[in-house]
Formats: C-alpha cells, sequence, structure tokens
C-alpha cells in the first residue's frame, strides 16, 4: 500500500494556531492514506518541471525460441517492442473554514471532527481517481452469454465460472500472479454479498495460516484473492461527456495508427483536462443499429478553431471495429451508459502483477500531500479582527492508469437485491 505523508506549511511569521496545534499532533503526522484500489501500483516518479503529462510505457512479452543455435553463430539479437501512452497528472484539494469562536469553545471536538474528515477525504478522492482510471480499460468480460453492459440484469452477477473464465483469459495474455501465488481482485459490498453464495467460496476466516493475510482480504475463488472497497465503480447512464456536451462528432475519418481522432467541437482547456482520462464510448450507426466501444481517452489537443480538437485514444481496438468508425457511419463520442434494464453495473478488477502504475504524489523529493493551515487573520486586512482561519489539503499532481491492459480484466456485472 502506498505510504502518503501528510506534510504541513502555515504563512511565515504567522505563529501556527492551535487548531494547527492540534492537527499535527493528533491528526495529520505521517498519515498513511488508505488506498483500497491502488495498492498493487507499480509507482512512477514525476518530478516537478516536467509538464503537466508523465510517458508510461507498455511492453510486449518475447516469445519462445524454438530454433537450436548453430555452431560457432551468433544470432541475431531480440528487439524489445514497446507502446508508449502518456497519462495527464492533475491537481486535487479541498479545505473547511474555522473560526475563532470555534478556536475559543470548541477545540476539541469540531477541530477534530474537521481534521479526520480532510484526511478521509483526500483518501477517498485519490482513491476514487484511480479506479476511475482503472475501470477505463479495454479488457471487459460480462456473465455468461451477456456480451455489452446495456444488456446486464440484476441476475447477471460475479460467479465461480466468471472468475475461472478471466483466469484463463489473462493467463493466455502473459499475466503473471502476485508473489502469493494469486491473482487479486477488488470488489464491493454487493459482490461480496454474491460470492459469498457460492459453493466454491474460500472465506479468509478459514485459512490454515493467517499470518500472512492482507488488509480487507475477503477470502479466494480459483487463484483469485478478494479485496474489499468501500467506493466501488457502479456504471450509470450518463447524460453529458463534460459540462453540457452530450456527444462530440467526428471531423475526419479515425487515424488507427495515431489512435486520433478529430472532432467537430470546440473544447476549453479545463473542459480537456476533464475529459483526459475519461472512459467514454465511440459510436457508429450501420442499417440502423448503434453500436458503441469503450475506449479510454488518452489526450485531448483544444486548438480553438472550430472542426479540430484532436482526440487520441489510450488502446486501438481490432481493425474489425474501427473500420466502421467513418463519418459516413455517424461516428460520434458519447457518454458511456448503463444497463438498458435500470439494472446497477457494478465493476470488479481482477489482475496480475504491473497491470497499472500509480505517479507518485507530488514527485521524487517532494512531499506527497500538503496539508495547509491558514491561521486567525492570515487574511490580514480583510480580517482585521482575526476571526477567520482554514485547513485544506491539496495534491499538486496526481494520475494513475492501466500500463498492461492485457494484465486486468474489468467484469462489469449485475448484484442480487
Amino acid at each position: 500500500m502506498p505510504n502518503v505523508n501528510m506534510n504541513y506549511s502555515y504563512d511565515a511569521g504567522i505563529a501556527p494556531s492551535l487548531v494547527e496545534t492540534y492537527i499535527q499532533r493528533k491528526a495529520l503526522q505521517n498519515v498513511e492514506l488508505n488506498l483500497r484500489y491502488l495498492d498493487d501500483a507499480d509507482m512512477i516518479e514525476q518530478p516537478e518541471g516536467n509538464g503537466k503529462h508523465v510517458r508510461m510505457w507498455r511492453y510486449s512479452e518475447l516469445p519462445a525460441i524454438t530454433t537450436p543455435l548453430a555452431e560457432g553463430v551468433t544470432p541475431d539479437g531480440q528487439k524489445l517492442t514497446e507502446t508508449a501512452f502518456t497519462v495527464m497528472t492533475k491537481p486535487y484539494g479541498g479545505w473547511m473554514a474555522y473560526t475563532d469562536e470555534l478556536d475559543l469553545f470548541h477545540v476539541d471536538k469540531k477541530t477534530d471532527a474537521i481534521a479526520e474528515r480532510l484526511v478521509r477525504q483526500a483518501a477517498l478522492s485519490i482513491d476514487t481517481v484511480g479506479r476511475d482510471q482503472l475501470c477505463a480499460g479495454l479488457n471487459v468480460m460480462y456473465p455468461g452469454s451477456v456480451t455489452s453492459r446495456a444488456a446486464l440484469t440484476s441476475s447477471d452477477i460475479l460467479t465461480y465460472a466468471v472468475i475461472k473464465k478471466v483466469v484463463r483469459n489473462l493467463k493466455k495474455k502473459g499475466a503473471q500472479p502476485f508473489p502469493d501465488g494469486y491473482f487479486h481482485a477488488k470488489i464491493d459490498h454487493d459482490t461480496y454479498y454474491d460470492l459469498t453464495q457460492d459453493t466454491h467460496w474460500n472465506d479468509v476466516a478459514k485459512y490454515q495460516d493467517d499470518s500472512r493475510v492482507k488488509s480487507y482480504e475477503l477470502g479466494n475463488i480459483y487463484k483469485v484473492k478478494f479485496f474489499e472497497v468501500d467506493n466501488g465503480k457502479i456504471f450509470a447512464a450518463e447524460s453529458y461527456l463534460y459540462g453540457a456536451k452530450a456527444y462530440l462528432t467526428a471531423y475526419a475519418d479515425f487515424d488507427a495508427t495515431n489512435r486520433a481522432m478529430i472532432v467537430t467541437d470546440t473544447m476549453s482547456e479545463d473542459e480537456a483536462r476533464t475529459l483526459t482520462g475519461k472512459m467514454v464510448y465511440v459510436q457508429y450507426t450501420s442499417s440502423g443499429t448503434d453500436y458503441v466501444t469503450p475506449m479510454c481517452v488518452e489526450r485531448v489537443y483544444p486548438s480553438g478553431t472550430a472542426n479540430q480538437t484532436k482526440i487520441v485514444f489510450r488502446w486501438v481496438p481490432a481493425a474489425s471495429v474501427t473500420t466502421n468508425w467513418t463519418t459516413s457511419k455517424s461516428l460520434k463520442v458519447v457518454p458511456s451508459g448503463g444497463a438498458t434494464s435500470g439494472a446497477e453495473v457494478h465493476a470488479s478488477l481482477i489482475y496480475g502483477q504491473h497491470a497499472f502504475g500509480l505517479v507518485k504524489l507530488g514527485g521524487k523529493g517532494k512531499p506527497n500531500i500538503q496539508t495547509i493551515i491558514m491561521p486567525l487573520g492570515s487574511e490580514g486586512s480583510a480580517d482585521p479582527l482575526k476571526q477567520r482561519g482554514s485547513i485544506a489539503w491539496k495534491v499538486k499532481h496526481f494520475a494513475c492508469a492501466v500500463i498492461q491492459d492485457d494484465f486486468i480484466c474489468r467484469v462489469e456485472h449485475g448484484v442480487s437485491a
């Protein structure tokens, strides 16, 4: 699990208030944030001053060599096949205000509540941002004969049969289990309820050796250990891609070589930042039927000129799909949706080693998360009676992304009532 230290700062020349002293002593010193989704991530450095995007690499496995060596002849060297992609780092933060009367009358209760909730909010925010990125991969499976998210119902739950298929898929793609000999999975409370009804479920309480049980480990099924998360991903119908924008219309045919698409809409820098990293559907219409493919937006290049906004996707699906991505088939980028039946669509992640990466919070040698304490009167003339202060947390830049798409599978499924 990533260790994330909360650091403290206040304006020079202003003595720390009682609120700051209390928080430093009781709440925020050397805090380890509970990043449940991200505790198996590869750590990636992004020092400050290196731009908004960090470059990541996906490497292909080397094939078996079946030709014997010739006597006295050195064979040709091999080349590592790699695919580069970028991930945008983004800032996050939140704060609460307090007053002099809070200092005077409620220091033992309300400042404790403020500190506790800000720390929990920071952990939840970072973990949720990472979760959404891990749920934006192309490797997705469904229970039974279901072939799309829209077709899911509440009876299409996660089962032993689905888990076996996922493990088979991961192994065939070269994914490696963790040193404990298992693939890992993140599931929510509803999914845990369903799995415990499965006769193949092996509860953690029944382990013969519980000395190596990890935090939040629930149990296992068929070479997969399951870990519980509080903020499980649920796909619901979305009306907008960003702001009040419902869809983007393609301006030119999709460029499969560069994973790029030109759309007919102008976009601000803030809108581009919102769309970057988001899971979307690429939709085309054929014979009156709409076909959709889930995609992850890698990068957006807003030019400010009509019909010239460039969108780059992280991965490219099969040619049989992209050949239909043409303006003649009403190509659009639309929000990802939920099940047509109205059932909740839950996402469970099953993965092996080196499936995803995390940009270290703050970068090399820098504070990971900064806690900013603004004491009473720190606003100067705007607060002449020293009545107001604030407590905040801030992440300067953070990003998480799937590195090896074949090593992590998102199972979309329903849950029982």
